[in-house]
């Protein structure tokens, strides 16, 4: 087993020693904001489903759903996203940090896009990642691995960073069923809203990588 990498987190998560299994999360944003005389409302599911295994085949899939609605007297304005996309790729641990390579493979999972717009996508994600145990007073007990991309900024991952579990651009992976998240308060681009607060608990079953696919 690797030693604890030394890289200092936030939000209580101290380092451990890297171990290989899959690792996932699901999160829930339900937002709700104004901007002068326009209505912001946010809906939107994301999840991560990420596969380390124990000789370095590395395996992802990713997926996201995003409804945003801006109401107004004279403006009223709505965009829908329905996204999924699989990679498949390596990794190799280095003083307990796993860098992963992931290069698009949809036989991981079927890719799926609909959209208004084409979305500026990579096609190769390449992840850094921490296994890490939470604050003995959080909401959380069992280990997480914490990802963020390394290299060019990929848009594809913004919606799993939630810097109210853990800023710097990390995101949080549960082991076991992995992590149910759900968000609210303003949306982006808000002036006015409640502040964003956070709520996690480990699922109660496995996370697939369907979970995308409706709110909860």
């Amino acid at each position: 087993m690797s030693a604890a990498p030394t890289i200092a987190l936030d939000h209580g998560f101290t380092p451990a020693a890297f171990a290989p299994g899959r690792y996932a999360t699901a999160i829930q944003r339900t937002m709700h904001g104004t901007h002068d005389l326009q209505v912001l409302d946010e809906d939107s599911t994301s999840s991560f489903v990420l596969e380390l295994a124990a000789g370095g085949a590395a395996t992802a899939c990713r997926g996201w759903r995003y409804v945003f609605r801006n109401d107004g007297p004279d403006i009223h304005t709505e965009d829908n996203y329905r996204e999924q996309q699989g990679y498949r790729g390596h990794y190799t641990v280095v003083d307990g940090v796993a860098e992963a390579v992931l290069d698009l493979d949809s036989s991981v999972c079927p890719h799926v896009f609909e959209g208004g717009l084409v979305l500026a996508r990579a096609s190769r994600l390449t992840l850094r990642c921490v296994v890490a145990m939470p604050s003995r007073n959080g909401q959380l007990t069992d280990p997480v691995l914490l990802c963020r991309p390394h290299g060019d900024k990929s848009s594809e991952l913004d919606p799993y960073v939630v810097e109210q579990i853990i800023s710097g651009g990390w995101f949080a992976l549960g082991s076991g069923n992995g992590l149910r998240m759900w968000l609210t308060g303003r949306p982006t681009g808000a002036q006015e809203g409640d502040d964003v607060q956070a709520k996690l608990r480990v699922a109660d079953a496995p996370l697939t990588a369907s979970a995308w696919e409706r709110s909860f």
